[in-house]
């Protein structure tokens, strides 16, 4: 791989390789490099997102586990390590996978042609800050095409208690949705089919984002003890694979379970666990079951 000076006032930039150093906390030997031009000496670790740390050998762990329904607070304790790391660690894999999520939506190869898209309720601190998570899932392959999180109000009989409380709170969910779907332009054909419930706000974007499309919207049906409410009673879910994967979430995702001590303590945080779980669903989860599946297959 090409490299390139780190020196921004340096403009013509002579590469060269100057040696090795042992790294110690991964035990890897990493190439020095200097510049020819400006004398800067740099490695192969610089300007990663990488750098600096301490801790590597716990980076791919802390991905599997902060999407196993664990706490920040007992995976510090199961890999022997500070609370405040796991913090600063969750912080860098939300960035990471952020990015790596953004790319990978710009460079599919093959546009999704049915996808479906819902809604999932969450809360922040308490019941009276809800949160709304819209998220897009690939029909065909299963893989989740982009998730938003959205200040919404307090609805139902909390809605009084809520603005007595706290005051009023502004709805950011078109904000959110209009997020999801100028995502989706990237990695969804214009000609595709977009299956949701009757939601009021997706006709909108779709109509602007997808002017081509052909929506099909369902009927919200009620939903089974089994996944939390997200996975419907009837025999037949016309949106199931988005359901099944926002039951997923639930149980995977330790701040959306319900009923639980465990919640978010921002929006902000809760996306970055929203892109890090989008992440591990499509690069690491689907690809052993789709291993698993073809070793079983007859």
């Amino acid at each position: 791989m090409k490299r390139n000076c780190p020196n921004p006032n340096c403009f013509l930039p002579h590469i060269l390789k100057n040696g090795f150093y042992f790294r110690k906390d991964d035990s890897r030997k990493i190439q020095r490099f200097k510049c020819k031009n400006c004398k800067k000496e740099f490695s192969a670790s610089t300007g990663t997102y990488e750098y600096n740390q301490k801790k590597r050998r716990v980076n791919y762990p802390l991905l599997k586990l902060l999407n196993s329904k664990m706490t920040q607070r007992k995976i510090a304790d199961f890999l022997n390590i500070n609370p405040k790391t796991v913090a600063r660690k969750f912080d860098y894999l939300g960035i990471k996978c952020a990015e790596k999520n953004k790319r990978w939506r710009k460079r599919a190869c093959k546009k999704a042609l049915n996808i479906q898209i819902d809604d999932l309720i969450t809360k922040e601190k308490t019941k009276l800050k809800p949160l709304s998570i819209s998220i897009a899932v690939d029909a065909d392959s299963r893989k989740i095409l982009d998730a938003q999180v959205s200040v919404i109000p307090s609805f139902g009989h909390l809605a009084e208690i809520s603005r007595r409380k706290y005051g009023p709170r502004k709805s950011e969910h078109k904000k959110g949705l209009d997020k999801l779907f100028k995502n989706l332009r990237h990695c969804v054909s214009p000609f595709c089919i977009i299956k949701s419930d009757q939601h009021k706000n997706y006709p909108e974007f779709i109509q602007r984002y997808f002017p081509k499309a052909e929506h099909e919207s369902f009927k919200s049906e009620r939903g089974c003890v089994a996944g939390q409410g997200e996975l419907k009673k009837t025999k037949f879910d016309p949106i199931f694979n988005v359901n099944h994967t926002l039951a997923t979430l639930r149980d995977n995702v330790s701040t959306t379970v319900r009923r639980s001590w465990c919640v978010t303590q921002s929006p902000v945080r809760l996306q970055y666990h929203m892109e890090i779980f989008i992440y591990y669903i499509n690069h690491y989860y689907l690809k052993k079951l789709n291993t698993k599946r073809s070793l079983s297959a007859p």
